[in-house]
C-alpha cells in the first residue's frame, strides 16, 4: 500500500509525504528563521515538533538541532540521524498515525500555511565550489571557443574540473540579481569594453549540500562520498559570457560568475531520491582508482528551463534535460575535492556545472542554445534571444516522476517586473559618475530569481516581507536587475533623461535589447567624439586663419621689425596648443586628429621664429631656399614646408640619432613636442 498523508496532496504537487524536503522560514520578517519541511501546501515547523518531544529516537532524542535557525547541526550528524528523522516525520504525517493528525492544537502550531512564510537559505554555505562536469556541455563550450578539432581537454576524462566560487554571493530564490558590470574583450585596436555585461547567461545546475565533512588533510572515499551529501537543490549559476571570455585565462572564472548564484529554497534529499537512482554513463578512460567507484549511479531528475519575455503572457521552454546525463557522479566531484586533504564542511555547496544533453533542445545556456549568440533562439510571439535581456524571467523546474506522486524541486509561475534605471558607466569615455547623470539614463527592466508558486499572491522584494503563495508546489524563478548607482548616493530621478542619437539606422523597439544597448553605447560614444571633433576642428580653423596672416607680406614685416608682434603670434599660437591639450583622447581617431593639428600649429611657430631670423638684404626667393616668405606661401606646398623644416631643426638640434628616431617613430612631428605631451 502506497505512503499517503492526512494532509491533502495534490497529485501535481512536487510534495508528497515520499519527498518531505527541508528548508527553513520566517513568519514575519524580524523573526528568526525556523526550519521546516514542505509537505503538499504547508510547511511543518520542525521546532514545534521538537519541542513537543516527537523526535524521541536514539539519535535524536533531546537534541537541539531543529532549534536552529540553519540545518547546518543537523547536516552535520550523518545519514544515520537524517534516516531516523525521514522516518520519523513520514509516520507523523500519515494518514494512519494519530499523535499530529488528532491533535489539534498541535496541528495548528505545527503546520503552517506556504502563502503565510518567508523562505530563506536554510543553511549556512562556508564554501561554494562549481564543477563542470557535463561532457556535452563542456564538448559544446570547447566547440564554441577552440573548434571542433579538438573541444575537450585531455585532462577532463581523468578528472572532475571545478573552480572556486564565491559563497557571500549565494542567494536564495527572491533576492535581486544586479546585471554585473566589469571588462569585456576588446574591438581592434580599441581599449577593452567596460560597462554592463552584454551577454548575461543563465546555467541550468543542481548542487548538493555537503552534510559531514572531513577534517583538513585527511580524504573521503569515492565509495562512502554518499554518506557525506544530504540533498540537491536548483542552482542557477548566473554568467556574465563576455567578462568570462576575457578574464578567465590563465586562472578561470573571477568576475563573470562571483556577482551572484541562486539556488531554490527545498532541499531534496538522496534518501527522497532513492527511488530514482539509474546508472551513470560508462567512463572511458576508466576513472583512477580513488574515482572508481563500486556503484556509479546518477538520479533521473527530469530538468526544464523557460524563458518569458518581459511583457508577454506566455513563457517559452528552451531546454529539456536530465542529471543524468553527468559523466562525472555527485560521489565522484565531492571524493576528488577532498583528494588533495581540503576539508569541506556541514553546508558547503557543490555545484554540479550546466547540465546539458546530447539532442539540440537539452542544452542548459544559452551560451550553448545560441552558440554565442550567433544563432538567435526563437521565442513564442516572434520574440528572439541570443543572451537574456532586461525583464526577461527565467523560469527553472526539476520533478522525478513516481508510481502516482512526485518527488520535485518545484516550478516556476510569473511575476510582474519591476522597471529601474542604471547610470551608464564607461571608462573608455572617462566619463565621471557626474558626467553620466548629465548625459543620461538608460532604462532597465529588472528581472529578479523569485521563489513563488501558482497562487495569487502579490511578489515583494526579498527585501521586504514576501507572502509567497502556494497551490500544488513550489516555484524557482530566476530574474536579475541592472542598479550600478552607489548605495550611499540618493536614488536617481523619477523622470529619464534621453541621450541624442543621431545615427544612419534608428533604434527601434524590434531591436533585441541587448543589441539595442550595444548601439546606445557606440552612439553615445559616437556623440562624445563628434564633439570632440568639434573642439578640434575649432582649433584648426584658427590655425588656418593664423596660417593666411602670416602669409601676408605686412605680417611677415610687422614680425620682423617688432618683437612684440612675435611674442603675440607666438602666444596665439600657444593657446591653440593648449586647447589641443585640453581635448581628451579617448579614441585613436581623436588623438590622430588632435596630433595632426598640433603639427601645424608647432610648424607656425617654427615659420614664425624663421622669419626673424631671415636675412632681408637679398630679395631673390632662392636665398630662402623656400624659407622666405615669397618661397613660403607662393611656390611651396604648406605640408612640405612643414616637414622639411622640421627635419633641418632635427638634424641641427639633436643630430642623427634624434633624427632616425623622429623618421622612425614620429613622422614629422618634432620630438621635443613629444616630449612635452
Amino acid at each position: 500500500m502506497a505512503l499517503k498523508s492526512f494532509i491533502e496532496v495534490h497529485p501535481d504537487s512536487h510534495f508528497p509525504i515520499q519527498n518531505l524536503p527541508y528548508g527553513a522560514f520566517k513568519l514575519q520578517p524580524s523573526a528568526s528563521p525556523r526550519l521546516g519541511v514542505a509537505i503538499g501546501d504547508y510547511v511543518l515547523d520542525l521546532s514545534e515538533i521538537a519541542k513537543a518531544g516527537l523526535f524521541n529516537g536514539p539519535l535524536l532524542a533531546g537534541s537541539d538541532c531543529f532549534l536552529q535557525p540553519t540545518l547546518n547541526k543537523f547536516l552535520a550528524l550523518g545519514r544515520p540521524a537524517w534516516k531516523e528523522a525521514r522516518a520519523t516525520l513520514q509516520k507523523l504525517l500519515s494518514s494512519m498515525e494519530p499523535t499530529l493528525r488528532d491533535n489539534a492544537d498541535l496541528r495548528q502550531k505545527s503546520l503552517v500555511p506556504m502563502s503565510e512564510v518567508e523562505l530563506v537559505i536554510p543553511m549556512e554555505i562556508g564554501d561554494y565550489t562549481d564543477f563542470f562536469t557535463s561532457m556535452h556541455h563542456a564538448k559544446n563550450c570547447g566547440t564554441i571557443f577552440r573548434g571542433p578539432e579538438n573541444p575537450i581537454a585531455p585532462n577532463w576524462f581523468h578528472l572532475p574540473i571545478a573552480y572556486h566560487g564565491r559563497a557571500s554571493s549565494v542567494v536564495i530564490s527572491g533576492t535581486d540579481i544586479i546585471r554585473p558590470r566589469g571588462q569585456g574583450p576588446p574591438t581592434g585596436n580599441s581599449p577593452p569594453y567596460f560597462g554592463p555585461s552584454m551577454k548575461l547567461d543563465f546555467e541550468l545546475e543542481m548542487a548538493a549540500i555537503v552534510g559531514p565533512g572531513n577534517d583538513l588533510g585527511k580524504t573521503i572515499d569515492v565509495n562512502d562520498a554518499a554518506d557525506h551529501i544530504f540533498g540537491l537543490v536548483l542552482m542557477n549559476d548566473w554568467s556574465a559570457r563576455d567578462i568570462q571570455a576575457w578574464e578567465y585565462v590563465p586562472l578561470g572564472p573571477f568576475l563573470g560568475k562571483s556577482f551572484g548564484t541562486t539556488v531554490s529554497p527545498w532541499i531534496v534529499t538522496l534518501d527522497a531520491l532513492e527511488p530514482f537512482a539509474c546508472d551513470a554513463p560508462k567512463q572511458d578512460p576508466h576513472p583512477l582508482p580513488y574515482l572508481a567507484e563500486k556503484i556509479s549511479k546518477n538520479y533521473d531528475i527530469a530538468l526544464e528551463a523557460q524563458i518569458k519575455p518581459s511583457g508577454q503572457k506566455d513563457s517559452t521552454v528552451v531546454t529539456r534535460t536530465n542529471l543524468k546525463n553527468l559523466y562525472w557522479t555527485l560521489t565522484q566531484q565531492l571524493a576528488h575535492h577532498t583528494i588533495n586533504g581540503c576539508n569541506l564542511r556541514p553546508g558547503d555547496l557543490l555545484g554540479t556545472g550546466t547540465i546539458s544533453g546530447p539532442e539540440p533542445e537539452s542544452l542548459g545556456c544559452l551560451l550553448e542554445l545560441t552558440m554565442n549568440g550567433k544563432n538567435p533562439l526563437s521565442l513564442n510571439g516572434g520574440i528572439t534571444r541570443r543572451f537574456l535581456e532586461d525583464g526577461d524571467e527565467v523560469i527553472f523546474s526539476g520533478c522525478c516522476k513516481g508510481d502516482g506522486y512526485n518527488v520535485g524541486f518545484g516550478t516556476c509561475t510569473e511575476i510582474s517586473p519591476e522597471i529601474l534605471r542604471a547610470e551608464m558607466h564607461s571608462t573608455q569615455l572617462n566619463l565621471a559618475a557626474a558626467d553620466c547623470t548629465k548625459a543620461g539614463y538608460y532604462k532597465i527592466i529588472a528581472i529578479r530569481f523569485l521563489f513563488h508558486n501558482q497562487s495569487k499572491s502579490t511578489m515583494k522584494s526579498s527585501r521586504q516581507f514576501n507572502h509567497f503563495g502556494y497551490s500544488s508546489s513550489t516555484t524557482v524563478t530566476f530574474t536579475f536587475h541592472s542598479d550600478h548607482a552607489d548605495s550611499t548616493a540618493p536614488p536617481p530621478p523619477q523622470e529619464s533623461k534621453e541621450i541624442p542619437i543621431e545615427t544612419p539606422v534608428p533604434i527601434t523597439v524590434h531591436l533585441p535589447q541587448d543589441a539595442a544597448a550595444a548601439k546606445i553605447q557606440s552612439a553615445y560614444r559616437a556623440r562624445v567624439i563628434r564633439n570632440l571633433y568639434k573642439q578640434i576642428s575649432a582649433v584648426n580653423a584658427e590655425a588656418n586663419r593664423l596660417q593666411h596672416l602670416i602669409q601676408r607680406q605686412d605680417t611677415v614685416d610687422s614680425i620682423r621689425s617688432d618683437e612684440r608682434e612675435k611674442l603675440k603670434m607666438n602666444e596665439t599660437l600657444m593657446r591653440l596648443l593648449l586647447k589641443l591639450d585640453s581635448v581628451p583622447g579617448i579614441d585613436p581617431t581623436v588623438r590622430e586628429a588632435r596630433r595632426k593639428v598640433s603639427r601645424r600649429i608647432v610648424g607656425l611657430q617654427e615659420i614664425v621664429d624663421g622669419i626673424t631670423g631671415a636675412k632681408v638684404d637679398q630679395g631673390d626667393d632662392d636665398y630662402y631656399g623656400g624659407w622666405g616668405p615669397r618661397g613660403i606661401f607662393s611656390m611651396r606646398d604648406w605640408d612640405e614646408v612643414v616637414e622639411e623644416m622640421e627635419e633641418q631643426l632635427c638634424r641641427e638640434r639633436g643630430g642623427p640619432e634624434m633624427e632616425r628616431f623622429c623618421a622612425e617613430y614620429l613622422g614629422f612631428r618634432c620630438l621635443q613636442r613629444f616630449l612635452r605631451e
